[in-house]
């Protein structure tokens, strides 16, 4: 299993766990639950959560390249977040 992880500040984190979370769930299944939401990517899963006023996401797959289109498919959807629009997310490697 292969995984990594971001996190950027944002005073509005879990408005935009939210905002993403349905606009993922238009075309994959999306898991919410208080703490977090899971989605699931047909490539791997990314968990996002609103902590300590920061958007943290933790990504999955069972391969390197799949994790990298998750990453890529959260990094490309970070411009629709009116207020961290310009952050470029930094992934770091976790292993399991």
């Amino acid at each position: 299993m292969y995984q990594a992880k971001s996190k950027v500040k944002a005073e509005r984190a879990a408005k935009y766990v939210d905002m993403l979370s349905h606009h993922f769930s238009r075309k994959v299944t999306v898991e919410k639950s208080e703490a977090c939401s899971q989605v699931q990517f047909p490539m791997g899963l990314c968990h996002m959560s609103a902590v300590d006023g920061a958007l943290v996401f933790r990504c999955e797959a069972d391969s390197n390249d799949a994790l990298q289109a998750v990453q890529s498919i959260i990094d490309r959807h970070i411009p629709l977040l009116k207020h961290i629009k310009d952050t470029k997310l930094d992934w770091t490697l976790e292993t399991l």
